[in-house]
């Protein structure tokens, strides 16, 4: 450019610094040469060097160079406060997160929705989902509606806490605003239901999974393994034999597999409650998975049927005739 006559502008040098920060091969350091060669950077400069910096681990000095920017009359932009805020929420300093978040409304630069849900997911990975609630309720009187992405950040990290009652709330709240829970986000609650000793509204909440049509893929199938092996074991655990079956079925049907944990757990479940046709019939399911029972689900059948006094009467026979012979 230069050989041609041409002189490089600020965006020009935007564009290759750009390229310097987003490399992670590229050292930082040429990046900082770079932008400190530009006669008039501006916030677009400052905004792609401090983002390059807070990547590469070097909080303090994307700090500093934001100080510098306020201080040479260059106002942050939205875009300045949501990158710092984001990193900062990453890192967990939540509360340095928080103060620049306020900072920035008051210097009445309005937060988009990537700033807010950056914000949400570090307080929720933080054990802070009371402010988060809060946050989203900000967001709806802003009329900036929460993404699907804001709404998993936001159920994750209240289940994690065990507010199961608020996150089932916030599901609610997403899906009357007409966004449609994945795998993930289903998968959260049900299990965390589950955790709690809450069998049965996990099954309910997996019901509606299924009917809404929420079907596996090669990227959630083991996902949907875990939430229905998870249900029928916490079925199980609760003594919910009827509902346990029924889960199991419906997993069957539709195609998901079973652990090998989960089927003899349902063997020996089925074996305790005297229920032997079903403990049969999942060891036959076993069998057509060509997943082998070991010999303890084998005991746990055998010795079921043993109890039973027919049974026993008619092998005493014969091994009293056996004698004879």
């Amino acid at each position: 450019m230069r050989a041609a006559g041409f002189v490089p502008t600020t965006a020009t040098h935007n564009v290759l610094l750009k390229a310097h920060c987003s490399d992670a091969a590229a050292p930082i350091d040429d990046a900082v040469r770079l932008f400190r060669n530009i006669p008039k950077p501006d916030a677009c400069s400052y905004n792609t060097l401090m983002d390059g910096l807070f990547r590469r681990s070097r909080r303090a000095e994307a700090q500093e160079l934001f100080s510098e920017m306020v201080a040479n009359d260059i106002a942050p932009t939205v875009v300045t406060y949501t990158t710092v805020i984001s990193w900062l929420a990453r890192e967990g300093s939540l509360d340095d997160a928080l103060e620049m978040f306020d900072e920035m409304v008051r210097r009445g630069i309005a937060p988009n929705v990537v700033t807010y849900s950056s914000l949400i997911d570090g307080l929720c990975k933080g054990g802070r989902a009371a402010s988060s609630l809060e946050l989203l309720d900000r967001m709806v009187k802003e009329v900036k509606p929460p993404n699907t992405i804001t709404y998993s950040s936001v159920i994750n990290g209240l289940c994690k806490e065990g507010r199961l009652r608020e996150a089932m709330e916030v599901l609610d709240r997403m899906r009357l605003q007409g966004r449609k829970p994945d795998a993930g986000l289903f998968g959260k609650l049900i299990i965390g239901l589950c955790d709690a000793g809450r069998p049965v509204e996990a099954a309910n909440y997996l019901d509606e999974m299924v009917l809404a049509g929420v079907q596996p893929n090669r990227v959630t199938w083991s996902l949907h393994v875990r939430i229905n092996d998870a249900v029928v074991t916490a079925l199980c655990a609760k003594g919910e034999v009827g509902r346990a079956f029924r889960v199991y079925q419906s997993t069957r049907t539709r195609g998901i597999s079973t652990e090998p944990s989960t089927f003899h757990l349902l063997v020996e479940f089925f074996s305790q409650k005297n229920n032997l046709d079903k403990a049969a019939h999942v060891v036959l399911d076993m069998l057509s998975e060509r997943c082998i029972p070991d010999t303890e689900t084998w005991d746990v059948i055998v010795s079921g049927y043993w109890s039973k006094k027919k049974v026993r009467k008619e092998a005493e026979e014969m091994w009293n005739q056996l004698r004879v012979i």
